[in-house]
């Protein structure tokens, strides 16, 4: 890995970091408004797809394995220190997250980041991360038919950030010559 691609990663932890923050807080207040009506589980759904952000836009600039894995990583440690009130198991959420997206380009070899293995990867990973919210959050404990619903959100929140807007946003910066030197950078941007 170059220093290039380290700054990258740093950048892309501290930017989504403090994105990551403010969604942690906005689905906080979306669970206190939904908990009444008996659906405060769906509050966080909405953002799921902002927090795999960090993991999207590096695999899909860099192109290089674990890229996704180190920005979710970075990015979440980052919202850690910035006072998440979740705490330091948010770091291990980053991890998760930045498997999750990174498999399905994984098993395509790091050759394919069309949006099809884009949103794909999205899917994968809604579906990893709430496998890990069912072990680790007690997600377990949430009726059958709000989990179904908490995954279709969840999909769909991802498929429109991080299959949709994230390779958007890498295309125009890569257009406006903002990354120039990445792997994207020597790919045709339509």
């Amino acid at each position: 890995m170059k220093l290039k691609d380290v700054l990258l990663i740093a950048i892309c932890g501290v930017l989504f970091g403090v994105v990551y923050l403010g969604c942690t807080y906005a689905g906080g207040f979306l669970y206190g408004l939904l908990t009444p009506l008996g659906m405060g589980s769906l509050g966080y759904e909405p953002f799921y797809g902002i927090y795999f952000m960090a993991g999207a836009f590096g695999i899909y600039v860099m192109r290089k394995p674990g890229c996704g894995i180190l920005a979710e990583v970075l990015a979440a440690v980052i919202e850690c220190l910035l006072g998440n009130y979740f705490g330091p198991i948010i770091i291990l959420s980053g991890i998760v997250q930045g498997l999750g997206f990174e498999l399905v380009i994984a098993l395509k070899g790091y050759k394919k980041y069309d949006r099809k293995t884009m949103i794909e990867a999205a899917i994968v990973c809604s579906i990893v991360t709430l496998g890990y919210n069912l072990v680790i959050s007690g997600y377990n404990q949430i009726a059958v038919y709000i989990l179904l619903i908490m995954l279709g959100v969840r999909i769909i929140s991802a498929i429109v950030f991080d299959g949709i807007l994230t390779p958007m946003l890498a295309n125009n910066l890569t257009k406006a010559g903002l990354l120039k030197g990445y792997a994207l950078s020597q790919k045709e941007i339509k």
